[in-house]
């Protein structure tokens, strides 16, 4: 049985596509583009308008449905008017029997290869595959039986911990390698292993040591070891004075501003009680939003060069 079918906006009932079809292809959700964007935006569904005894009875009717419809300024996900195509997908009992015959995954070699390479029936291969998953893995002093054991530890993924091998070290500075790669790198680690770290008085041997001090992320330590200071502005700095802090980094982003009277030591501080995004409050910043929501100003502003409304020629003149 053959039969036409529409789809259509259930809200308006307007008929967004026709088509002709099988069984159930009149539920099928992905014609083209348009028709694709249409059923996303809207609320839509399907309905069989009229069944045939032939395919070309039914390719009729769907040629002079779909300009029927045009008339009238619908049926516009249809690119084509219709009336045309066929079905491909009936298999005959010969087809199926010829497939059935030649089919190779039915071979005595391909279902003895399947059978010998698959882990779950060959314990050989099985283990070949768990070895692979269970490297060791070295990360600062202690070793982990596995890269999911080091990404349990750290809650990073198993990429993140794959990068800290290849280059040496992690984002605190361990060590972090393979325990058995002959080529991890030989080299001094950098970012602060054996860098001793100054902040709020107390010296941490490392930024590694800092973290787990006072209980903030490695990322957290790092950030404020490789800036100079913490989000309040306070001082963190590696002990060695040789170390080259991003100067103008350090200036834009640790400002105190003034959100509606309200003083914050930073944008980032402002941000997070406000709740509003930094990039929201740093167009306040700018100017580039003038409405009332949020009147911001930097908290350590220079008095303005322009001349107040007290100020006249005479007072700006050097020369009598």
């Amino acid at each position: 049985m053959y039969y036409v079918y529409e789809w259509f906006v259930i809200a308006t009932g307007e008929v967004i596509y026709v088509g002709k079809g099988t069984g159930n292809r009149y539920k099928v959700r992905k014609h083209n583009k348009l028709f694709n964007e249409m059923i996303r935006r809207y609320a839509c569904d399907s309905r069989i308008i009229k069944e045939f005894q032939t395919e070309k009875e039914a390719f009729s009717y769907e040629y002079e449905r779909v300009n029927e419809l045009k008339q009238i300024g619908q049926c516009v996900c249809n690119i084509y008017n219709g009336g045309y195509g066929g079905t491909t997908t009936c298999w005959t009992d010969a087809q199926r029997e010829k497939y059935s015959i030649h089919n190779a995954m039915k071979s005595e070699k391909q279902r003895k290869r399947m059978s010998t390479s698959n882990p779950m029936k060959n314990k050989d291969i099985a283990n070949k595959v768990n070895a692979k998953k269970r490297i060791p893995v070295i990360v600062g002093d202690k070793e982990y039986p596995s890269i999911k054991a080091a990404c349990e530890q750290y809650s990073v993924s198993s990429g993140t911990i794959n990068g800290w091998c290849i280059r040496g070290f992690n984002s605190i500075g361990e060590s972090c390698y393979y325990k058995d790669d002959p080529h991890r790198p030989e080299r001094i680690i950098n970012n602060g292993q054996k860098k001793e770290v100054l902040y709020q008085g107390e010296r941490y041997a490392s930024a590694a040591e800092m973290a787990r001090s006072l209980s903030i992320s490695a990322s957290t330590a790092s950030r404020w070891c490789r800036e100079g200071r913490d989000i309040y502005g306070n001082e963190c700095k590696y002990a060695d004075s040789s170390y080259s802090y991003s100067t103008n980094r350090i200036r834009q982003k640790h400002i105190p501003i003034i959100v509606n009277g309200v003083w914050y030591p930073s944008k980032e501080q402002a941000s997070r009680e406000l709740g509003v995004s930094a990039f929201v409050l740093t167009q306040y910043l700018k100017g580039k939003k003038t409405d009332t929501k949020y009147i911001c100003e930097y908290g350590n502003q220079q008095p303005s060069r322009e001349n107040t409304d007290n100020s006249t020629p005479e007072g700006s003149t050097t020369n009598g």
